[in-house]
């Protein structure tokens, strides 16, 4: 039998997961927005990359989130490079709770160390960008 503490860890982690994943769509959906205008994602990929999106922005995986940072640095101006250390360090602790192996507590940790300073990060620059706007 699975034990109660395990499960209310893994149901903290994926709520966790939940919350910087939306976190990271709605920050590169703004940026892009305000970088590229409305139609971004058809239009940014064409200019840039010069070839259309490949799949569609809902479908990307977790990892592709820090590709839309990369290939357009002009909407993401002031990412740290802390901001990318610390992403990448959640992709393995993502495939964990993805196919539903037990983190370890050292493990939740990193990931909700990492996750807080992600989500206050993007957070803190939307709400910038609100004000200034």
């Amino acid at each position: 039998m699975i034990a109660e503490q395990e499960v209310q860890l893994m149901k903290a982690a994926y709520g966790i997961l939940y919350e910087v994943e939306n976190c990271l769509r709605t920050y590169i959906k703004y940026n892009m927005e305000d970088c590229y205008g409305v139609h971004w994602f058809h239009y940014a990929p064409r200019i840039v990359l010069k070839r259309p999106p490949s799949k569609s922005f809902e479908n990307l995986l977790f990892s592709d989130y820090e590709t839309y940072f990369r290939n357009y640095p002009k909407a993401f101006i002031n990412l740290p490079p802390k901001f990318y250390t610390q992403l990448r360090q959640i992709y393995p602790l993502r495939n964990k709770i993805s196919h539903h192996h037990l983190l370890s507590l050292s493990e939740f940790e990193l990931l909700e160390r990492n996750s807080t300073f992600l989500i206050n990060f993007m957070e803190n620059n939307l709400n910038k960008s609100l004000i200034t706007s």
